[in-house]
């Protein structure tokens, strides 16, 4: 009986297009899906002499490139290379800074979006890309399908009760390159470095940022701050960048172009006005009543697995400005009233960013 194997190893490649094989980091799959390989490829319509109305004589493929959607639970390191979980964060927005912390084994990276990701110099992603490393049986045998070039378009974080935080990401690529040798002896993250539901705290209110803007070393809800209790938690952050083909001697594309960053949240709650604590009902009556108010949102992922000597391993999602879009109380006969509550964000001009990452972990760099 053959074997059914299938697991992946991320690179960052130093130059897009060259694969990245050896310094990959192993991240655990919640789906086993290939990117999807696109050709442009068509019939040759030219004349050429031949009785055209028996059928097409030659067939041409014009250009190539592919697509990924990888849905991984979300660990703040990488197998054997642990900073490629964040290097994945990294390349949608383009900016990270590390520091460490103290002089214990932790750093902290902060991660924000920036306009010059892709220009020379600017110590950002330049011309580096990812290499999604599918390992998979051909048979008996195991082979590494390296696909190369790879850019992060858009990024998800949806988290429901009883489950991992999952981490969705969008990327569109260049080509597969030669199948070659597998990457032998994955070694996965540890389950204490994962990011659950039971250890998500969600506030909205004062936020305390330790540092300089955007360069944040520490991110956290203030004492004052509100506690909200959803029953699903969804947030996506799209970079709106294209990945074009040009006049440039190549059949793939190898220019990315940025567009505006965008990001959407949406929760489910219960329909509710307590005297205390977050109001659901206040929400839809503020949406209703005036567009000029906003609101933030502060995600908070502490797994309580040490980084280093009083440093946690951790994610914190900061979102400073989000103006409401409404959403529709949810009423049934078998049930008390909840509400989908959405939102979408703004610039802010205080932290320097419509969205940030803070990732704690021990990483040096990512």
């Amino acid at each position: 009986m053959g074997e059914s194997r299938f697991y992946l190893a991320i690179g960052e490649e130093s130059v897009r297009g060259v694969a990245e094989t050896t310094s990959a980091g192993f991240v655990p799959l919640l789906s086993a899906k290939l990117p999807s390989v696109e050709f442009d490829e068509s019939v040759v319509d030219e004349f050429r002499g031949e009785a055209t109305l028996l059928g097409p004589t030659m067939w041409l493929r014009k250009s190539r490139r592919w697509q990924a959607t990888l849905e991984l639970p979300f660990y703040t390191e990488a197998g054997i290379e642990p900073r490629m979980v964040g290097t994945i964060i990294k390349h949608l927005f383009g900016r990270a800074t590390s520091t460490q912390l103290g002089t214990t084994t932790a750093y902290v990276h902060m991660l924000y979006p920036s306009a010059r990701m892709y220009e020379e110099g600017s110590g950002e992603i330049e011309d580096r890309a990812l290499t999604l490393n599918y390992n998979l049986n051909e048979g008996d045998v195991v082979k590494n399908y390296p696909y190369v070039g790879g850019r992060v378009v858009s990024i998800g974080f949806e988290q429901t009760p009883g489950e991992p935080l999952k981490l969705t990401a969008e990327l569109t690529g260049q080509f597969r390159d030669t199948p070659a040798e597998a990457l032998a002896s994955p070694v996965f993250p540890s389950e204490a470095l994962r990011c659950d539901y039971s250890t998500l705290t969600i506030h909205t209110g004062a936020v305390t940022r330790t540092g300089t803007a955007p360069d944040f070393t520490d991110i956290s809800a203030d004492a004052t701050a509100t506690r909200i209790r959803p029953d699903r938690l969804s947030i996506k952050i799209d970079s709106g960048k294209e990945d074009v083909l040009r006049l440039s001697g190549l059949d793939y594309p190898d220019k990315t172009r940025l567009g505006r960053f965008s990001v959407e949240v949406e929760f489910v709650l219960d329909w509710e006005d307590p005297q205390t604590g977050f109001s659901s009902v206040a929400e839809f009556n503020d949406w209703l009543a005036t567009t000029s108010t906003t609101t933030n949102l502060l995600c908070v992922w502490d797994t309580g697995t040490e980084a280093g000597a009083g440093y946690n391993h951790r994610l914190v999602i900061d979102i400073p400005r989000l103006v409401r879009l409404g959403g529709e109380p949810d009423y049934g006969h078998e049930k008390e009233p909840t509400i989908t509550l959405k939102y979408r964000a703004l610039y802010d001009d205080t932290t320097g960013y419509i969205a940030g990452c803070l990732l704690q972990n021990t990483a040096q760099t990512l």
